[in-house]
């Protein structure tokens, strides 16, 4: 069956530059990767993701890209094995930008999780409990939590006495060719080195503290500032205060806040509502009367004739926006309370309003 064009297949231009070309691979790969197809699709997509590959190898090549525009799909085809479309195309930078997954890991080999010196450590996650009051007005913390650090007795070399020897895997290379079987054929690719971690040494005797790992599992107390305004369910994240990287960068301390309910207010994003009980007279009458607001104690008037659900607003009694310099209202919801029980006098009393209204 004759092939598209590779134009076609990537939806790009002859006169489009490498970077076009890889960026409409890359949008391309992200929606046709057999590992995001459903079981029943999974064989049409490997068949489309190998011809959006093969075309992205050959456009991206200045030799093969030439050839191909000068004969076309038919002589190129009788130049070039699926194996040379392949050979020396640069896929990984590729899913190393779209992915950071698992599929680029399984692309480059179980090896893959190895990064040598440029290794980080992973991020954490941590569930903080704080109080309404805590989370308006902010408040440091000292969380105490599970991570790797680096192992002081080699200083994250992984190596007694921090004594190396010449990696023989990778003859000190600290990286090694490799030869990956894909759905568009076979890659070859320069990979980091299993067994040297990248460093082109490897350590002459395991570290006994940590096993060579460079990092030990320990119990660590954090103190972590939550700033004011936070809201329930929001993440704050702690840079590098999660795990500890023998090279030095370490991964991020993500909080997951969880906000307690308050006995009185309740939040709206920056805004916080209360309901207020007052009797009837005072409704009716009006009053002056004290409220609480997260400032303290202040007094507000109740006009004369207000009815139950009326709203009132107090400007700038809210909360701090956690990320910009405005802060929210308080709103106060009346409720008029009519009387379960009444005194003698009290019913003498409503006795003659009625006879009045």
């Amino acid at each position: 069956m004759e092939k598209k064009d590779y134009y076609d297949v990537l939806g790009v231009k002859k006169t489009d530059d490498k970077e076009t070309i890889k960026k409409a691979y890359k949008k391309l790969a992200l929606k046709y990767h057999p590992d995001r197809a459903e079981e029943d699709k999974k064989q049409a997509y490997e068949k489309k993701f190998k011809e959006i590959s093969e075309a992205y190898a050959v456009l991206t090549d200045d030799t093969k890209k030439k050839q191909y525009d000068s004969y076309g799909h038919g002589n190129f085809d009788q130049r070039y094995s699926q194996e040379d479309i392949f050979r020396g195309a640069d896929f990984s930078s590729v899913f190393e930008d779209l992915f950071q997954s698992s599929f680029f890991n399984n692309f480059r080999g179980s090896d893959s999780s190895y990064s040598g010196e440029n290794s980080v450590g992973r991020d954490l996650q941590y569930r903080l409990t704080i109080d309404f009051e805590e989370a308006v007005f902010g408040v440091e913390k000292e969380i105490e939590i599970e991570k790797d650090v680096v192992c002081k007795t080699c200083e994250g070399t992984g190596a007694k006495n921090k004594e190396f020897v010449k990696c023989e895997k990778c003859n000190g290379q600290g990286r090694m060719n490799v030869e990956q079987r894909t759905p568009f054929g076979i890659i070859r690719q320069t990979r980091v080195c299993s067994e040297c971690l990248g460093r082109g040494k490897s350590a002459k005797q395991s570290c006994s503290v940590c096993s060579g790992k460079g990092v030990i599992n320990k119990k660590v107390k954090v103190n972590v500032k939550i700033p004011a305004g936070i809201d329930n369910d929001q993440t704050l994240r702690v840079k590098g205060s999660g795990n500890e990287a023998s090279s030095g960068h370490n991964g991020d301390l993500l909080l997951l806040i969880n906000v307690k309910p308050h006995k009185v207010f309740r939040r709206e994003e920056d805004d916080i509502h209360m309901d207020l009980d007052i009797r009837f007279s005072q409704a009716a009458l009006g009053c002056n009367i004290l409220v609480q607001t997260l400032q303290g104690n202040t007094k507000i008037k109740i006009p004369s004739g207000t009815q139950s659900n009326t709203i009132l607003r107090l400007k700038g009694k809210g909360i701090k926006n956690v990320s910009y310099y405005r802060t929210g209202d308080q709103f106060i919801t009346i409720k008029v309370v009519t009387p379960k029980s009444l005194s003698k006098k009290e019913k003498q009393l409503f006795k003659e309003l009625e006879k009045i209204e």
